[in-house]
């Protein structure tokens, strides 16, 4: 009898603690919404934008679809955020690349599909190159967009190679 109390606070826990997650989640993709609707930012702290980029960063298409939404008024103006929603989504785009390619123009992809890097090891920029370029050639629609993508990831990829050969880089974190 104890055993099954257990596993049933155990799973009501483990229930609840989820619902809070997605709560959490959705009030903050509310409050952005909201704020987009008022044009007013106000209701954002630092950390929601800090938690926004890390949404964005994990590959998710709830926060990847509000892309055009955090580039406009009233996020435009916040100018670390503008360029983390950038970097986040560079991030994103090995583990959703479906989502991502239909926000990229000429005038991003130089940020959302270069490489993200500050100060990358060999191996961090290896192994991310790697796997955003396969999962770009596993796309089967982007057309224009997902090859200017796969140019511009392969171009960043041999200038930081070369770079790091140079010493230009740092090898170490």
């Amino acid at each position: 009898m104890k055993r099954v109390i257990i596993v049933v606070l155990t799973l009501l826990s483990l229930s609840c603690s989820s619902e809070n997650v997605t709560s959490a989640e959705q009030r903050l993709s509310d409050k952005v919404l909201t704020a987009s609707g008022n044009n007013d930012s106000t209701l954002l702290l630092e950390a929601d934008y800090d938690q926004i980029t890390e949404y964005l960063s994990q590959g998710r298409t709830r926060w990847i679809e509000l892309y055009p939404i955090l580039k406009q008024s009233p996020f435009s103006g916040v100018t670390s955020f503008q360029e983390g929603v950038d970097i986040a989504m560079a991030y994103a785009l090995p583990e959703n690349p479906e989502v991502i390619i239909k926000f990229v123009t000429l005038s991003n992809v130089d940020k959302l599909c270069g490489i993200p890097f500050i100060e990358p090891t060999p191996d961090e920029t290896e192994a991310y190159f790697l796997q955003t370029r396969a999962a770009l050639n596993r796309l089967t629609f982007g057309g224009a967009e997902r090859k200017r993508c796969l140019a511009v990831l392969e171009n960043s990829h041999h200038l930081l190679a070369a770079e790091m050969r140079q010493g230009k880089v740092s090898s170490q974190k």
